[in-house]
C-alpha cells in the first residue's frame, strides 16, 4: 500500500516474493483498483492488531472496490477494526471470511464487531501460552462434555442428586417443561417441579419422570401468597435449586426468590424472571451463604448491574468479572460466545459453541435445567455453568447438521443431549 515494509522481518520476507507480481498502490493506484474490481478473491493483510484512528484515504478507495467482490478474506483482523475495543472505521474492509491467528481478539466478542468478521475460524500458528503477558479469558474445552459423574453399578436415584426446579406458570408452562426435561436428560436423580397448581394439572400428562410440588396461585395462574411455606419443607432435602424460568415478574416471584437466596444452603441457579425481580433489591445476593449462579442475557444483566446495555456489550468480560467480584456469584452472561466468570472474578472462560438454532424461546430454560442437574450431582457451580454452556451450544450444532436451523425446537436440543454427553472428545478443542 505505502511502498516497502518498515520492519526488518517484513523486509526480509518481502524480498523473497517474485517482483513481477508486486505492485505499489502509491505508484499504480488506478491499476490496483482495476485489478481489485476484476478479482474473484481479495485477501486483506493491510493492517493488523495495532490499527487505531481512521483509515488513510487511499486505502478507503481500494477497500471500496474490494468490498464489492464476492469472496473477501481477512487475515487475523479485518483492516480498519480495533482489536481491543468497540471501535472501527465504517469504511473498513468487510470480509466474507476471517482467519484469526493464534488468539481470539477481545473486540471480536463485541456483537457489533463480530458481525463484521463474516465466517471466521481460529488458526493455531504455534504460539504457546508462555508468549502472552496476560490472558483475559480462555475458551471452554471439548472435554467439558465429560462433566457428568461416572456411574457405578451400585447406585440409586439419590446418588445423583435432588433438584428443586421452581418454574412455570399457566401462561409460561413451556418454561417449566423444558427446564425440567433438560435437567432429567442431564442425569439428575430426582427432580421436583414446584409450580402453580393449575400448571401442575396442565402438565401431569406430559411430564411423568419428575415429581410435583403444587404451589398456591393467583387468579391468572402465577405463583400466589404463602408459596414460601411449602418451599421451606423441601429446601433442606435438595442438593440444588433452580428458580425463575417462566415464573413471571411479580411481587410474589420476588418474595420466593429472596426467600430461596436467604434460606437455601445448597447451590442455587437464578434465571429469567428470577433475575428480573432482583433488580430492585440486588444486594440481597450479599446475604447468600452458598454458591449462586446467575444466567442473564445482556438486557437482564444491565437491569441488575446498573450498567448501560451498550457498556455491557462493549466489555462483556469486564462487566461479568466486576459483578461476580461484588456479589460473589458465578455469572453466565448469555449471547453468542457466552462469558462465564467464577464467583471471585478471577477466572473467565468464553464458550465457543452454539449457533442461530438457539435463537428461540426456551433455550435459556434448557440451559438452566442443565446447570441445575450438574450442580445437583456434585459438580461445582462454576464448572457446571461452564460445561452446561458448552454442551448446550454443542447440542445446537449437532441438531443443525440434521435440521434447518430456523426449524430447530427446544425439544430437539433436549433430545440431542445424550449424544452430547457421550460422543468422543476432540483433544484439540
Amino acid at each position: 500500500m505505502e511502498g516497502e515494509p518498515k520492519t526488518d522481518c517484513a523486509r526480509e520476507y518481502f524480498k523473497k516474493l517474485p517482483k513481477e507480481h508486486i505492485h505499489s498502490f502509491s505508484d499504480e493506484e488506478q491499476k490496483c483498483i482495476m485489478w481489485t474490481q476484476n478479482a474473484g478473491i481479495v485477501v486483506d493483510c493491510v493492517f493488523g492488531t495495532g490499527f487505531h484512528g481512521e483509515l488513510p484515504e487511499n486505502t478507503v478507495k481500494l477497500f471500496k472496490a474490494a468490498n464489492e467482490r464476492p469472496v473477501r478474506v481477512s487475515v487475523d483482523v479485518p483492516s480498519g477494526i480495533y482489536s481491543d475495543k468497540d471501535a472501527y472505521d465504517k469504511r473498513c474492509f468487510k470480509p466474507t471470511h476471517t482467519y484469526i491467528l493464534a488468539a481470539f481478539k477481545k473486540s471480536f466478542l463485541i456483537p457489533t464487531t463480530m458481525m463484521l468478521l463474516g465466517d471466521f475460524e481460529l488458526l493455531d500458528i504455534g504460539i504457546n501460552d508462555g508468549c502472552y503477558k496476560d490472558i483475559e479469558a480462555r475458551f471452554v474445552s471439548d472435554n467439558s462434555r465429560g462433566v457428568l459423574p461416572k456411574r457405578l453399578s451400585i447406585c440409586h436415584k439419590g446418588t445423583f442428586g435432588r433438584l428443586l426446579n421452581i418454574a412455570g406458570s399457566l401462561q409460561y408452562s413451556g418454561a417449566a417443561v423444558m427446564s425440567t426435561r433438560a435437567a432429567l436428560r442431564s442425569g439428575v436423580g430426582l427432580c421436583t417441579l414446584a409450580t402453580p397448581v393449575s400448571t401442575v394439572k396442565a402438565l401431569t400428562g406430559s411430564l411423568v419422570e419428575n415429581t410435583f410440588l403444587p404451589l398456591p396461585e393467583t387468579a391468572d395462574g402465577f405463583i400466589g401468597d404463602n408459596a414460601c411455606e411449602q418451599i421451606a419443607e423441601l429446601l433442606p432435602k435438595m442438593t440444588a435449586v433452580s428458580i425463575g424460568c417462566g415464573l413471571g415478574n411479580s411481587k410474589n416471584t420476588r418474595k420466593i426468590v429472596e426467600y430461596v437466596i436467604k434460606n437455601a444452603s445448597c447451590p442455587i441457579i437464578i434465571d429469567a424472571d428470577g433475575i428480573n425481580c432482583l433488580s430492585a433489591n440486588i444486594d440481597v445476593l450479599k446475604e447468600r451463604t452458598g454458591d449462586t449462579v446467575i444466567t442473564p442475557h445482556p438486557l437482564e444483566f444491565s437491569r441488575i448491574s446498573g450498567i448501560k446495555l451498550g457498556a455491557v456489550q462493549a466489555d462483556r468480560i469486564g462487566a461479568a468479572k466486576k459483578f461476580a467480584r461484588e456479589y460473589h456469584t458465578v455469572v453466565l452472561l448469555k449471547g453468542a460466545y457466552s462469558i462465564i466468570s467464577d464467583s471471585m472474578g478471577d477466572e473467565v472462560v468464553v464458550n465457543p459453541t452454539g449457533n442461530s438454532a438457539l435463537a428461540k424461546g426456551g433455550s435459556g430454560d434448557i440451559l438452566t435445567g442443565m446447570i441445575g442437574a450438574m450442580i445437583a450431582q456434585g459438580v461445582d457451580a462454576y464448572h457446571a455453568a461452564t460445561a452446561a454452556a458448552y454442551c448446550h451450544g454443542y447440542a445446537a450444532e449437532l441438531v443443525s447438521k440434521e435440521k434447518f436451523a430456523p426449524s430447530v425446537l427446544g425439544s430437539d436440543i433436549i433430545e440431542a443431549l445424550p449424544r452430547v454427553y457421550t460422543e468422543p472428545f476432540d483433544p484439540f478443542l
